[in-house]
């Protein structure tokens, strides 16, 4: 039971990293002052597709795992629920309006600071729950196995391509993309670092110890 327990709050962790991670997105594309170069394809694609955006991120999350699964790697129940729910809770945020849109540069300003630094905390978080990692991510390792190339190097090809095609397709390119190019990683490091340095604090462990069922030898528990 207790490891039933322990479970559902690391899968609970995960979902948290998703939803904001989608809820960051939408700050992203309020902003108006370019997106990430994904979803500069992703949008680029709602121009020509009969789909949302957030199923057209379903879908190619689609393609990067089916594409990495030649390659070596292996979906994770992480890398499904990545695959499905950023989408879903993209496209449910953008309906309900909980980003409303802005004029002014300053506020739109605001939206892209809070959408890098939210996509860091969704990342932070997602990351933290140990669950295995995003659908983008396994086509990236997937690739480096094939290649052999520096991960930096196969990371940047796989961005470079995203933003390109996703630039001629009419998706949004702006300096917002490249604040978001040059920053996301730094946003990342620092909440995978907060959250790495409370897991190991001794209020942490001897909470999520109490959770975690000790392997107990029947004949032990009889006195044998």
């Amino acid at each position: 039971m207790k490891r039933v327990i322990f479970h559902l709050l690391r899968l609970s962790w995960l979902m948290l990293g998703l939803f904001i991670f989608g809820f960051a997105i939408n700050f992203l594309v309020e902003a108006r002052l370019g997106v990430s170069p994904w979803d500069v394809l992703h949008l680029g694609l709602t121009n020509y597709l009969p789909f949302t955006f957030g199923q057209i991120m379903i879908g190619t999350g689609l393609v990067c795992v089916v594409g990495s699964i030649p390659l070596g790697v292996k979906p994770s129940q992480a890398t499904i629920l990545n695959m499905i729910f950023v989408g879903i809770f993209t496209d449910l945020i953008m309906a309900a309006g909980w980003v409303p849109p802005q004029d002014a540069y300053l506020v739109r300003s605001l939206y892209l600071l809070i959408g890098i630094l939210g996509c860091g905390l969704g990342t932070g978080v997602y990351m933290t729950a140990n669950m295995g990692t995003g659908p983008r991510d396994s086509l990236m390792m997937g690739l480096y196995k094939l290649t052999g190339w520096r991960i930096g190097v196969v990371r940047t090809i796989i961005e470079i391509a995203a933003v390109t095609i996703g630039y001629f397709l009419g998706g949004p390119v702006g300096a917002g993309t490249l604040a978001f190019c040059l920053t996301i990683g730094w946003s990342s490091e620092v909440f995978l670092k907060l959250f790495t340095f409370c897991a190991k604090q001794d209020w942490f462990i001897r909470r999520i110890s109490l959770l975690k069922t000790k392997h107990v030898n029947p004949g032990e528990a009889h006195g044998s």
